[in-house]
Protein backbone atom coordinates (compact mmCIF):
# COMPACT_ATOMS: atom_id res chain seq x y z
CA UNK A 1 0.00 0.00 0.00
CA UNK A 2 1.73 3.65 -1.06
CA UNK A 3 1.81 6.21 1.26
CA UNK A 4 -0.82 8.24 -0.97
CA UNK A 5 -3.34 5.21 -0.33
CA UNK A 6 -2.94 5.38 3.23
CA UNK A 7 -3.52 9.34 3.22
CA UNK A 8 -6.82 8.35 1.57
CA UNK A 9 -8.16 5.74 3.95
CA UNK A 10 -7.41 8.06 7.05
CA UNK A 11 -10.70 9.81 6.94
CA UNK A 12 -12.49 6.85 5.97
CA UNK A 13 -11.25 5.17 9.04
CA UNK A 14 -11.76 8.36 11.03
CA UNK A 15 -15.65 8.52 9.68
CA UNK A 16 -16.28 4.78 10.54
CA UNK A 17 -14.85 5.37 14.22
CA UNK A 18 -17.11 8.47 14.77
CA UNK A 19 -20.20 6.67 13.11
CA UNK A 20 -19.97 3.67 15.49
CA UNK A 21 -18.81 5.65 18.48
CA UNK A 22 -22.59 7.50 17.86
CA UNK A 23 -24.06 4.52 17.41
CA UNK A 24 -22.85 3.12 20.86
CA UNK A 25 -23.84 6.31 22.33
CA UNK A 26 -27.51 6.11 20.62
CA UNK A 27 -27.94 2.55 22.03
CA UNK A 28 -26.79 3.84 25.62
CA UNK A 29 -28.99 6.39 25.38
CA UNK A 30 -31.97 4.20 24.36
CA UNK A 31 -31.46 1.71 26.95
CA UNK A 32 -30.47 -1.30 25.22
CA UNK A 33 -26.94 -1.12 26.05
CA UNK A 34 -25.23 0.33 28.97
CA UNK A 35 -21.73 2.00 28.90
CA UNK A 36 -19.51 1.03 31.91
CA UNK A 37 -16.34 2.74 32.70
CA UNK A 38 -13.37 0.62 34.20
CA UNK A 39 -11.47 2.08 37.19
CA UNK A 40 -8.83 0.11 39.13
CA UNK A 41 -6.34 -2.44 38.57
CA UNK A 42 -8.84 -5.67 39.95
CA UNK A 43 -9.78 -7.09 36.00
CA UNK A 44 -6.28 -6.46 34.67
CA UNK A 45 -4.40 -6.99 32.79
CA UNK A 46 -8.05 -7.92 30.68
CA UNK A 47 -9.46 -4.25 31.63
CA UNK A 48 -7.52 -1.06 32.25
CA UNK A 49 -8.31 2.27 33.96
CA UNK A 50 -10.10 3.96 31.02
CA UNK A 51 -11.52 0.82 29.07
CA UNK A 52 -15.23 1.64 28.23
CA UNK A 53 -17.24 -1.90 28.38
CA UNK A 54 -20.62 -2.67 26.78
CA UNK A 55 -23.03 -3.89 29.41
CA UNK A 56 -25.93 -5.93 27.92
CA UNK A 57 -28.61 -7.02 30.02
CA UNK A 58 -29.55 -11.15 30.74
CA UNK A 59 -31.22 -13.59 32.34
CA UNK A 60 -28.49 -15.94 31.42
CA UNK A 61 -25.12 -15.61 33.69
CA UNK A 62 -22.89 -18.20 34.16
CA UNK A 63 -19.56 -18.97 35.47
CA UNK A 64 -16.88 -16.97 33.48
CA UNK A 65 -19.40 -14.39 32.43
CA UNK A 66 -17.96 -10.73 32.84
CA UNK A 67 -20.66 -8.79 35.30
CA UNK A 68 -21.44 -5.51 36.93
CA UNK A 69 -23.53 -5.12 39.69
CA UNK A 70 -24.39 -2.43 41.94
CA UNK A 71 -22.35 -2.28 45.32
CA UNK A 72 -23.87 -3.43 48.11
CA UNK A 73 -23.15 0.05 50.58
CA UNK A 74 -23.22 3.65 48.73
CA UNK A 75 -23.65 4.67 44.61
CA UNK A 76 -20.68 2.55 43.15
CA UNK A 77 -20.65 -0.38 40.94
CA UNK A 78 -18.15 -3.72 40.42
CA UNK A 79 -17.67 -5.19 37.45
CA UNK A 80 -16.01 -8.66 38.08
CA UNK A 81 -15.87 -12.40 36.88
CA UNK A 82 -18.25 -14.80 38.00
CA UNK A 83 -16.76 -17.91 39.49
CA UNK A 84 -19.47 -19.58 40.46
CA UNK A 85 -22.89 -19.67 40.90
CA UNK A 86 -25.49 -20.79 43.75
CA UNK A 87 -29.25 -21.03 44.01
CA UNK A 88 -30.68 -20.70 47.52
CA UNK A 89 -34.64 -20.40 47.95
CA UNK A 90 -35.34 -19.65 44.75
CA UNK A 91 -32.76 -17.07 44.33
CA UNK A 92 -29.53 -16.95 42.52
CA UNK A 93 -26.04 -15.60 43.90
CA UNK A 94 -22.93 -14.73 42.08
CA UNK A 95 -19.59 -15.39 43.74
CA UNK A 96 -17.46 -12.56 41.61
CA UNK A 97 -13.45 -11.88 41.75
CA UNK A 98 -11.70 -9.42 40.12
CA UNK A 99 -8.72 -11.72 37.59
CA UNK A 100 -5.97 -9.74 39.33
CA UNK A 101 -7.57 -10.35 43.14
CA UNK A 102 -6.07 -13.11 45.35
CA UNK A 103 -9.63 -13.47 46.91
CA UNK A 104 -13.61 -13.21 45.81
CA UNK A 105 -15.14 -10.26 47.23
CA UNK A 106 -16.33 -11.16 49.95
CA UNK A 107 -17.24 -7.89 51.39
CA UNK A 108 -20.04 -7.57 48.92
CA UNK A 109 -21.81 -10.80 49.25
CA UNK A 110 -25.26 -11.26 51.14
CA UNK A 111 -25.79 -15.14 51.99
CA UNK A 112 -23.49 -16.44 49.87
CA UNK A 113 -22.49 -14.43 46.84
CA UNK A 114 -23.75 -10.82 45.53
CA UNK A 115 -27.91 -11.68 44.44
CA UNK A 116 -29.58 -11.38 41.53
CA UNK A 117 -31.59 -8.44 42.21
CA UNK A 118 -28.01 -6.46 42.69
CA UNK A 119 -26.98 -7.39 39.24
CA UNK A 120 -27.18 -4.44 35.89
CA UNK A 121 -25.94 -6.81 32.99
CA UNK A 122 -23.32 -8.47 31.91
CA UNK A 123 -20.19 -7.36 29.81
CA UNK A 124 -20.65 -8.27 25.71
CA UNK A 125 -18.93 -10.81 24.25
CA UNK A 126 -17.70 -11.20 20.97
CA UNK A 127 -16.21 -14.93 20.21
CA UNK A 128 -15.98 -15.28 24.32
CA UNK A 129 -13.62 -11.70 24.06
CA UNK A 130 -15.00 -8.73 26.23
CA UNK A 131 -16.09 -5.54 24.10
CA UNK A 132 -14.12 -2.47 25.21
CA UNK A 133 -12.98 0.90 24.11
CA UNK A 134 -9.49 1.57 25.73
CA UNK A 135 -9.05 4.96 27.03
CA UNK A 136 -12.29 6.39 25.87
CA UNK A 137 -13.84 5.82 29.53
CA UNK A 138 -11.22 8.38 30.59
CA UNK A 139 -13.73 11.19 29.75
CA UNK A 140 -16.40 10.01 31.96
CA UNK A 141 -13.92 9.15 35.14
CA UNK A 142 -12.45 13.33 34.66
CA UNK A 143 -15.90 14.46 34.52
CA UNK A 144 -17.34 12.38 37.67
CA UNK A 145 -14.02 13.64 39.09
CA UNK A 146 -14.92 16.94 38.33
CA UNK A 147 -18.05 16.95 39.47
CA UNK A 148 -17.97 15.52 43.31
CA UNK A 149 -15.00 18.42 43.70
CA UNK A 150 -17.97 20.88 43.93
Amino acid sequence: MTQHMRWKLLPILGNAIAILLFVVVLLNVSGVIILGTVEGPSMEPLFQTGDLVIIVKSAEIGVGDIIIYKKKVGDGFIIHRVIDVYIIRGEQYYVTKGDNNALPDYQEFEVVGVPASRIVGKVLEVNDYPVKIPIVGYLSLLTRRLLSQH
